[in-house]
């Protein structure tokens, strides 16, 4: 307990308008009105049961007593400034941060976003990887894992990134050559083979029956991504995925027929009480980049 610690704001403002013996400037320097200096500074001396000012001749002056406090003030300040600086780089110096995502994830969203990590941290060092496997944290080095489940994970600590929202897209010429959605029994479908229930979940959830028998199996989202923009069929993949596909008109939507699959997608992390500095700000750090897709997922 500091019991005769005066409101730090008002000790801040004091060292400025110290420093500079004046109002003006001191409220031109932090960005306040020359009122809300004076109110500080006036609550300061009240607190204090003393003056820290004088005006003589339309001049400000220091007190005796401000000028011994302004001393004992700075040198305060610039050992909290110190402080702060020290255990800043501290948390980030020489430190590495492990991760390791679903393939289609790393190369939809992860690596064309890691630059805008590493410039806010440019002194932690990312090794990512890629893998689908099961993680256990006991007999891996991972510091962050990122996977897709049907549950929620166990014995991990985990946060939900979003819930896999499915599109159903195809090339601009594939979609020409159908008129109604039973027109995709005519199609190849681009099946995922790790998801082989893929496509009877969405007929059943769209009150479609699927008759094709043409298919082409793939076991990852990226390789129906460019299945699908080379015309050899249509797929169903997160839109998470194919934002640029669908911007450069490469793959279109040729009916809306929005489905959530039974997958979400989950950011995992060791057992622990806590996050470590420097996991704690990759994840403040990738739910800014998914929110747009956790919105959709709550407005679904």
């Amino acid at each position: 307990m500091y019991p005769k610690l005066p409101p730090l704001n008002a000790l801040r403002t004091f060292e400025s308008a110290a420093r500079h013996v004046s109002f003006s400037l001191a409220a031109k320097e932090l960005h306040v009105t020359h009122g809300a200096i004076s109110k500080q500074i006036k609550g300061l001396e009240e607190y204090l049961g003393m003056p820290l000012f004088l005006r003589q001749h339309r001049r400000l002056v220091l007190t005796d007593e401000g000028s011994r406090y302004l001393t004992h003030i700075q040198t305060a300040l610039q050992t909290i400034n110190n402080a702060t600086i020290d255990i800043q780089s501290q948390l980030l110096r020489a430190q590495s941060l492990t991760i390791n995502v679903l393939p289609s994830l790393s190369i939809s969203c992860l690596i064309p976003c890691l630059e805008n990590f590493k410039s806010r941290y440019p002194n932690l060092y990312v090794d990512l990887s890629i893998g689908d496997f099961p993680v256990d944290f006991s007999q891996s080095n991972y510091d962050i894992v990122i996977r897709s489940a049907t549950s929620e994970p166990q014995g991990v600590n985990f946060i939900k990134l979003m819930d896999e929202d499915l599109c159903l897209v195809c090339s601009p010429q594939i979609a020409a050559q159908m008129h109604t959605l039973a027109d995709i029994n005519e199609m190849t479908l681009l099946k995922h083979t790790l998801r082989p229930q893929m496509w009877q979940e969405w007929s059943k959830a769209v009150g479609l029956q699927l008759t094709t028998d043409k298919k082409f199996g793939m076991a990852h989202f990226y390789m129906l991504n460019q299945a699908a923009v080379s015309s050899m069929g249509i797929a169903l993949i997160p839109r998470f995925f194919i934002e640029q596909q669908l911007e450069d008109g490469s793959l279109v939507i040729p009916f809306a027929v929005p489905f959530t699959s039974p997958y979400s997608y989950y950011l995992l992390t060791p057992k622990s009480s806590n996050y470590p500095f420097k996991v704690q700000v990759f994840i403040d750090w990738i739910l800014q980049i998914f929110a747009p897709y956790r919105k959709m997922s709550t407005e679904g």
